[in-house]
């Protein structure tokens, strides 16, 4: 995937899921906003990329999602509602993060 893809897709879907090693190559094309560490799931990285912010979670090691976020607001909220969710995780809650939704 290019990064022009990459960034038709994220407008397009919202959603893109894609492995570890190809985010590593398309990272370069987006900037490091904010980086936090989840404790539970590896980073949780807001990015600035061609299509606008956007986060990028660890699913599983070896797979990112990055998910499209209509602006600052968002990705402030988005980013407190996850971290609260892997708080609960860590905790030994049971639930789980729907990556994909």
């Amino acid at each position: 995937m290019t990064a022009e893809e990459l960034n038709r897709r994220l407008r397009e879907q919202r959603i893109v899921a894609m492995p570890a090693d190809e985010w590593a190559e398309l990272a370069v094309f987006c900037e490091i906003v904010e980086r936090h560490d989840t404790l539970v799931a590896g980073e949780l990285l807001i990015v600035r990329c061609d299509a606008g912010l956007a986060a990028v979670e660890q699913p599983a090691p070896q797979e990112r999602v990055l998910r499209l976020l209509s602006d600052a607001e968002e990705a402030r909220v988005f980013v407190e509602a996850r971290l609260e969710a892997y708080e609960r995780m860590w905790d030994g809650c049971g639930c789980k993060v729907d990556y994909y939704e």
